[in-house]
């Protein structure tokens, strides 16, 4: 598994002061999912450093969410984001897209998880066609 690490230094001159470089990286990334409307969806993300735990926040198409007021959204104590009941109809699909994780350190920087797609899948025709041969009795 490729893992992005990330090595910060600075360096005081006008002193004999000199901060070691720290290093920042994830765990875990999330991945692309492909659910089912009415499920739920897990999308990992853990990260570590040498210089306590990172802060990790979600962001969906390029936006940061507010886990704070979201119902069905939640972050759990490990960066997990959990998506319960999946919505997904014609035109409201607000579960489908990208997410990605952020994983910041104080007076450090941040990083930027891969992108996850998350996909909804819908009945294809085949299975409706498939579901109303089963209900046809042919004796």
């Amino acid at each position: 598994m490729k893992q992005d690490v990330i090595l910060f230094c600075s360096l005081f001159v006008s002193g004999s002061q000199v901060k070691s470089f720290t290093s920042l990286w994830f765990i875990s990334e999330p991945l692309d999912v492909v659910t089912m409307r009415g499920s739920y969806v897990v999308l990992n993300c853990s990260a570590g450093s040498d210089r306590g735990s990172p802060i990790i926040k979600w962001k969906k198409d390029g936006v940061y969410l507010n886990l704070a007021i979201d119902d069905r959204r939640q972050q759990q104590p490990n960066g997990s984001l959990i998506i319960q009941t999946v919505v997904h109809s014609r035109h409201h699909r607000p579960d489908e897209g990208s997410y990605q994780c952020e994983a910041s350190l104080d007076g450090v920087g941040a990083i930027i998880s891969r992108t996850a797609k998350v996909l909804v899948a819908g009945k294809t025709p085949f299975v409706h066609f498939f579901l109303f041969l089963m209900m046809i009795d042919f004796d």
